[in-house]
């Protein structure tokens, strides 16, 4: 996890996800480089207020009443956050926010009683429960809805396809855009502000994404590099690069060294050639651990963290771990739920090395031909992480056996 301002301390893969709400429900889902969505939970509830006060000129619904319909349904709220200038932590920048009516709610809706500034939880339907209408309650994303728009569309498909979906429009510019996307006034007079409109149906299929700056991301990426460590050499290069926290966080030695260096893989990154990031990869029983994951300060605003930490899971995945488990401050949490982790429900008191840290979970892919004991015996003693390339092994292989001894 990270322990400073882009250099990044520890975290790895466990069992246990909540009934119904687990890490991937909660996870950043990448629309392009710089913009990516996920539902909202009551911690984003003041920036969420924040953005509503600043962007929408209107009256709208208490903080009281934002919270109980957050709370009650996972699916009602959806954040749209910015990553700047390539850094690592995303901001809540824009959100889309439903009513998802049971019957009772669509009734009073069409009946024109519900009170959309002061909706009450019986006219909704909980987490985890198909709605019987959808009702766009706000949307404040100013210049992102053509960018996130799709993609929130399409992460509701499976809950909410097929259902009718009703707006109503609050400007000029918002009715111009419903009557664009074809929808209808429910009633005569409702083709007006403040009028009452609806889609047939949820869309059965969301247009394309639009492409993102893939070009920009292809040589940002060409730039980087990720190898295992297995030398002399790279290792040095590794506590090198993690002797900024003895400096930068004031760590004692014998805390930022502390005896697990010798039993782990680690990771090196580099950006044109200069060793810029490293982690560190601990393995158990069921699940495996990232941890003292460090950037150096001048390679903070490059893609260098996502690519180690990507790199590190696909190492994990090979081997056949799909969980993990971690230990970030808490300022940093956002920077690994990108990567599907989420704060355990019964986090316990932590505290070392002088910061307060918060327990992580979250899934790793699984691979799809993992390393077993009935894998290939020649892939199994190949160099770690480039197990789809003959090591060296192999080629003494073609040397007649004289079993020497």
């Amino acid at each position: 996890m990270e322990r400073d301002d882009g250099a990044i301390g520890q975290i790895s893969v466990c069992e246990g996800w909540p009934a119904t709400y687990g890490p991937t429900r909660f996870a950043y889902i990448k629309v392009n480089d710089a913009v990516s969505v996920r539902r909202l939970t009551a911690d984003d509830l003041e920036a969420c207020v924040r953005l509503t006060a600043q962007q929408l000129n209107a009256t709208v619904a208490s903080p009281e009443h934002i919270r109980l319909v957050l709370t009650n349904n996972p699916d009602a709220f959806w954040g749209i956050f910015r990553t700047d200038n390539l850094e690592c932590m995303p901001y809540l920048a824009g959100f889309y926010s439903f009513l998802l009516l049971n019957a009772h709610g669509t009734q009073k809706l069409l009946d024109r009683t519900l009170d959309a500034l002061k909706p009450c939880l019986e006219d909704l339907a909980r987490g985890g429960e198909r709605p019987v209408a959808v009702y766009i309650w706000a949307i404040v994303a100013q210049r992102l809805t053509a960018i996130a728009g799709p993609t929130i569309s399409k992460e509701m498909e499976y809950l909410h396809k097929g259902l009718p979906i009703y707006a109503t429009a609050g400007t000029h510019a918002g009715l111009n855009k419903l009557r664009h996307l074809g929808y209808r006034p429910v009633a005569d007079g409702d083709d007006t502000l403040g009028g009452l409109f609806m889609l047939d149906r949820y869309p059965e299929k969301t247009p394309e994404l639009p492409r993102p700056a893939e070009a920009r991301i292809q040589r940002m990426l060409s730039r980087l590099k990720v190898v295992v460590v297995s030398s002399p050499d790279e290792m040095a290069k590794v506590h090198a690069l993690r002797s900024i926290f003895i400096h930068e966080q004031r760590c004692p030695y014998d805390e930022e060294f502390d005896g697990n260096d010798y039993s782990c893989t680690h990771l090196l990154g580099f950006v044109d050639g200069e060793p810029a990031a490293t982690l560190r990869i601990r393995y158990f029983a069921d699940f495996v651990k990232f941890e003292r994951l460090a950037v150096l300060e001048r390679f903070r605003r490059t893609l260098i963290a996502r690519e180690i930490v990507t790199f590190g899971q696909k190492v994990c995945s090979r081997k056949g771990y799909v969980r993990g488990y971690g230990q970030a401050q808490k300022r940093l949490v956002p920077f690994w739920e990108h990567f599907g982790f989420e704060p355990l429900q019964k986090n316990r008191p932590l505290v070392y090395s002088d910061h307060e840290y918060v327990e992580m979970w979250g899934r790793i892919d699984q691979h799809h031909d993992p390393i077993t004991i009935d894998s290939d015996p020649y892939l199994i003693v190949r160099p770690e992480g480039r197990w789809d390339e003959p090591g060296v092994l192999e080629s003494s292989a073609a040397r007649p056996p004289t079993n020497p001894h």
